[in-house]
């Protein structure tokens, strides 16, 4: 067994106190925001935002067991950064941050890095072959470029599963993979590559008793609810039946549009939005954006609204707790939905959208 993975099991037994002490070598920064899980149901999520006095910072988060943290500062978030002992936290003048003192950190940068290097490396040429297309082509990709992107992330995904198989056979104890886990349950499309079950019996079986594996079983379960053929969850509707009702009396089809106010991909994909609701609305189409802003960004969240010109229906999911409980994660998610809330694609891209409509309510 691994020194890490066994220091790790040994350690978990219930919630508490890890306190970080921060060095930021950046003279500007002024403040960093921490953002970490806080309940064993992976339901709560807090953010913690610390002043930088002199270089310096501290704080104390509570913790149900080795998490991963995001750490936020200038424009950027991030994450895979792991914790549950009392740590230090570098910022440099230029690049990530980095955790030391954390032993959970340092089985990922020892042991589940250099395993995953190739990988890595192909979900990088992925992001860029396709980052390359979409710079040159906006949203009009054409199809053969489509084809090509889908079979690197096929490939990626089925490497992704398969090592995943192999790390954990060798760290049966990894909060770490359990994490990269996480990160796939938390992606229905990818749900395909990997064989879930296969993956939680190959941990030990007192990993398997660990709140963080029971919760994420559950959200497989949860997932299933949102796949093809699928009544959508009522839940998002709660409080909005009237609204709900009045679209399904009008349209033959509508669009679930999952995003918040700072979402950059969301506001690239508004104006075709716009003119795909435009074209189609007065045929039968109607389109609900369900927001998972946070309260506090309550002002920013109506603000944007009104700038992006959004003239359909809006459902607010305070703090996105319906979207995780369903294990909605990327923005924007599109979702088209028949009249009778039936799931008809889960993941359809606007120029899909666009393409179904015209076949089932006709063009101009």
């Amino acid at each position: 067994m691994h020194v890490f993975s066994l220091m790790m099991l040994q350690l978990v037994a219930q919630t508490k106190t890890v306190k970080i002490h921060g060095i930021v070598k950046d003279t500007t920064l002024k403040s960093i925001e921490i953002s970490h899980l806080v309940d064993d149901k992976l339901s709560k999520w807090e953010n913690t935002k610390l002043n930088v006095e002199n270089g310096t910072f501290n704080t104390a988060i509570q913790v149900p067991f080795p998490v991963e943290i995001n750490i936020s500062y200038g424009n950027r978030v991030y994450g895979k950064n792991y914790i549950y002992s009392d740590a230090e936290i570098l910022i440099p003048s230029l690049g990530e941050p980095h955790i030391t003192r954390s032993p959970i950190q340092d089985e990922y940068e020892n042991e589940f890095l250099p395993f995953f290097q190739s990988n890595d490396q192909a979900y990088d040429s992925l992001r860029s072959f396709y980052g390359r297309n979409y710079q040159k082509y906006g949203q009009d990709i054409p199809k053969s470029i489509k084809d090509s992107s889908i079979l690197l992330q096929k490939k990626y995904c089925n490497q992704r599963a398969y090592l995943l198989s192999e790390y954990v056979k060798q760290h049966p104890n990894s909060y770490v993979a359990l994490w990269d886990i996480y990160f796939f349950v938390s992606l229905p499309p990818t749900h395909r590559y990997f064989d879930f079950e296969k993956l939680f019996s190959s941990f030990s079986n007192q990993m398997q008793q660990q709140p963080f594996m029971i919760v994420l079983k559950e959200k497989l379960k949860e997932s299933a609810k949102m796949q093809v053929g699928q009544l959508f969850p009522k839940e998002f509707f709660k409080g909005y039946e009237q609204l709900q009702g009045k679209i399904k009396k009008n349209s033959q089809y509508y669009l679930i549009d999952f995003w918040y106010s700072h979402c950059g991909p969301c506001a690239k994909g508004f104006p075709k939005l716009k003119e795909i609701y435009n074209q189609f609305h007065g045929k039968g189409f109607d389109i609900v954006s369900i927001s998972v802003d946070r309260q506090k960004d309550k002002k920013d969240y109506v603000a944007a609204m009104k700038k992006y010109g959004l003239a359909w229906n809006h459902v607010w999911d305070k703090d996105g707790v319906k979207a995780e409980m369903f294990n909605i994660h990327v923005f924007p998610t599109y979702i088209l939905l028949d009249k009778n809330d039936r799931i008809i694609n889960p993941e359809i891209q606007d120029n899909e959208l666009e393409a179904f409509l015209k076949e089932n309510l006709g063009s101009r």
